[in-house]
């Protein structure tokens, strides 16, 4: 045997934007063999656009949702061209000068794959004259960019029309209100929408199964290479825990998109990439092998990589991936639950012994210390004998139980993931999405998220109460016990909604609604308020919000950490607020705990009972 090179380490390198080999970022200037072609929903919907009539199709959202990729995609399922053909066709045709597939018996389509490298004047008349055309127009443009054409042509028939559906695809949930102009926004799609097939895992999958690795197989490094032991931990033909690490993986990234993080295709690779190599090359592992067989490996391990950065690599590297940025605040080896520490540092046989991520080296007082982290802390004696040792040894241990508390994550196989990533009640906000709240518990979500906004509003009422007390904004803060209450709801006229169910579709619609343009996920929930005479009013609530409102339930918040989130919720609530009137004449007044009512008679001030 010998020290191997495997060339897919090297690929995926290519899609490091730390690395001085990585091109495959790019569409433009990926390879064939190289090439990653995943499976999105959004191909299929342009794909069934086309043939059922579409005339305009704009393709928007932020830089590397696969924009360009999806238009290479569309030209070999729609014409047959091979990839090489599609690529070439993309770089040189696709600018919107020329008609692609003129005489192949297909509908020819006209492609811009970016409208950045237009003017917004120019860009504005080629929507204009494009949109009433016989042939199928295929415009990429960021939502910024497509904005400011809209607007800048907005005089025009056309633009104004597209400015107008635009804006209302927001409000009514359908990339298209015709059949013939459909805008799919890809700012929807998510990276992690089915935790079978979600892109993070069809990603995965594909780049860590196949022959690939086996030039591995006959590496004198293969037993302490972190590469390998990524790529094995996370083959899911490996094991049936490998399913359960691909499960939590999916969960990270859907609760990034969850608190209003946009992932894009780009960002996954990125990340996946970085997770499986650690940023390490095969001569990198060789190399740090040829010094010591072990002790190192842990920081290379994808569990700890994807919340702390191994040594060779500093923050300014990592901030070319932006969702690492977002994992390390759900870092769960930085979250201690007692029952977890005390099994993970007390109980034997959790782990296996002699496992290449769990074996750390402990220097200090002159020598240096083997430790085995499956049998705990135990091992390590340091006897300090000063503050500096003493500091050091605190260090290590605290690398230790992190790195401890991380596997523990991936390896656990119980439903309550929310809770070990620092969200109370962010079970409870998944359950809402997959429909498994029953009757009785949805009313008890919504009495506890009634108790939460009186909590918010200064309010100290009942946990079980039947109507969510508005304060008049002007006494926003109810810290003295007394406050203006200006409107009472009935918890009849609140609604607890999946993102999803907030949009009222017209059936004959449901073929256009967003949902179906793209990889989809219900990042948040609506608080919806009914209203006879004025309508309902909604208010969207991400996983921070929901958790924010769902503590305060119990009656204390902590102001400084949601501050902004309370600042949200406080304008809904004042919005609320302007949506009633007294016609009476009647007030109600909070005192100590109590609601009392509040009339002017004669010139007299009444004030009645409790309510």
């Amino acid at each position: 045997m010998a020290k191997e090179i495997n060339g897919h380490v090297n690929r995926l390198h290519r899609y490091l934007p730390f690395s001085p080999s990585h091109d495959q970022i790019y569409e433009e200037y990926q390879s064939t063999d190289d090439a990653l072609n995943l499976k999105t929903e959004a191909l299929d919907y342009l794909e069934g656009a086309i043939s059922s009539g579409a005339k305009l199709i704009i393709l928007t959202g932020d830089a590397g949702h696969g924009k360009t990729h999806l238009c290479r995609r569309l030209l070999e399922k729609h014409f047959g061209y091979s990839q090489e053909d599609a690529r070439q066709k993309i770089n040189e045709l696709c600018d919107g000068s020329a008609l692609i597939g003129e005489n192949t018996g297909r509908i020819p389509l006209r492609i811009y794959k970016d409208f950045s490298e237009m003017t917004v004047g120019v860009a504005s008349e080629q929507i204009e004259v494009e949109a009433g055309s016989d042939t199928v127009s295929i415009i990429c443009a960021n939502e910024g960019r497509l904005r400011a054409v809209l607007e800048y042509g907005k005089e025009l028939p056309g633009s104004q029309n597209l400015l107008e559906r635009f804006r209302d695809s927001f409000v009514d949930g359908l990339a298209s209100s015709d059949g013939q102009v459909h805008i799919v926004n890809l700012n929807y799609q998510s990276v992690a929408s089915d935790h079978q097939n979600s892109l993070v895992n069809l990603a995965i999958r594909s780049w860590v199964d196949g022959k690939r690795w086996s030039v591995c197989q006959h590496c004198d490094s293969r037993d302490f290479c972190p590469i390998l032991f990524n790529r094995q931990q996370l083959s899911a033909s490996s094991s049936n825990q490998a399913t359960i690490r691909l499960s939590r993986i999916d969960t990270l990234f859907a609760t990034v998109e969850r608190l209003g993080s946009v992932v894009t295709i780009r960002e996954i690779l990125m990340a996946i990439a970085y997770l499986l190599t650690g940023g390490l090359s095969c001569e990198n592992v060789h190399q740090k092998l040829s010094n010591r067989k072990r002790g190192w490996q842990s920081k290379y391990t994808f569990y700890n990589s994807m919340f702390a950065p191994p040594p060779e690599l500093n923050s300014d590297k990592l901030k070319k991936i932006p969702v690492l940025a977002d994992f390390s605040k759900l870092d769960p080896g930085q979250r201690s639950i007692r029952e977890i520490d005390e099994m993970l540092l007390n109980d034997q046989g959790i782990f296996d012994d002699h496992l290449p991520d769990l074996q750390f080296v402990y220097r200090g007082a002159g020598s240096s210390i083997d430790v085995d982290a499956a049998n705990g802390i135990d091992e390590v004696i340091g006897n300090p004998r000063n503050r500096k040792e003493r500091i050091n040894e605190a260090v290590f241990v605290q690398d230790v139980v992190r790195s401890l508390r991380r596997k523990f994550f991936f390896e656990d196989p119980s439903e309550n993931v929310m809770q070990k990533l620092g969200f109370e009640y962010g079970d409870d906000f998944l359950k809402v999405f997959k429909g498994q709240m029953p009757a009785t518990q949805m009313r008890s979500l919504k009495n506890r998220i009634v108790a939460g906004l009186h909590t918010i509003q200064g309010l100290q009422l009942g946990a079980r109460e039947t109507m969510l007390q508005i304060v008049d904004p002007s006494f926003a803060n109810a810290g003295n016990h007394s406050a203006i209450i200006a409107r009472s709801i009935p918890t009849t006229s609140i609604k607890i909604l999946p993102m999803r169910d907030a949009w009222d579709i017209d059936p004959e619609k449901e073929r256009w609604q967003i949902s179906s343009t793209v990889d989809w996920l219900d990042r948040h929930i609506v608080l919806r308020v009914l209203d006879k005479d004025k309508g309902p009013m909604d208010f969207p609530i991400n996983l921070m919000v929901f958790d924010c409102i769902a503590r305060a339930g119990s009656g204390y918040i902590a102001e400084e950490f949601y501050a902004h989130d309370l600042r949200r919720i406080k304008t809904f609530l004042g919005s609320l607020a302007r949506h009633q009137v007294s016609e009476d004449g009647n007030i109600s007044l909070f005192i100590h705990g109590k609601l009392h009512s509040v009339s002017i008679d004669e010139g007299v001030i009444q004030v009645g009972g409790s309510l």
